[in-house]
């Protein structure tokens, strides 16, 4: 093996081993001593080595591109989370209703275009529905508490006099 960087060289293993100076290095025996003089640093031709990866050179045949880009995410996906997710800090429970029904419709939208944000719209669900029962009981419980307390306060006063 030779002292070259091959670290990004995929095909490093596979090389067949040249025998001689490699093709359009600038190595030839005119200059063999002084090459050797100074550790061959007027010779030196880093891509000598890569003829074989002529592939991998940008814009070449069958050039290797990095990742794929991602699909963008749903934006209604993001908009039902938000709306589900405030349902639930505020007293405003419209919201969660608001955000159940745009995380229905991101997961339509979602199945036909193939973007992202499928569990972002499934947990606007979740949040949504929960949350809105959670604020319904807690509105129901509220007015019947009052409805007693009122209740008992009429009847009451009514009995005093």
């Amino acid at each position: 093996m030779s002292s070259q960087n091959n670290w990004n060289n995929p095909d490093m293993y596979y090389q067949q081993p040249q025998s001689g100076p490699a093709t359009g290095s600038g190595y030839n025996n005119a200059n063999a001593n002084y090459a050797n003089a100074n550790n061959g640093a007027a010779s030196y031709n880093p891509n000598a080595a890569y003829g074989a990866n002529t592939q991998y050179a940008a814009g070449g045949p069958g050039a290797a591109y990095g990742y794929q880009p991602l699909p963008p995410t749903n934006t209604m996906a993001i908009i039902a989370l938000v709306a589900s997710i405030f349902g639930v800090m505020s007293s405003f429970f419209l919201a969660g209703i608001a955000g159940i029904i745009m995380g229905h419709i991101a997961r339509k939208q979602i199945r036909q275009s193939g973007e992202r944000g499928d569990g972002m719209a499934v947990a606007s669900l979740w949040v949504g529905y929960i949350g809105t029962a959670l604020w319904l009981l807690f509105w129901v419980g509220y007015v019947g508490i009052m409805v007693l307390v009122f209740g008992v306060a009429m009847v009451g006063a009514g009995s005093a006099g």
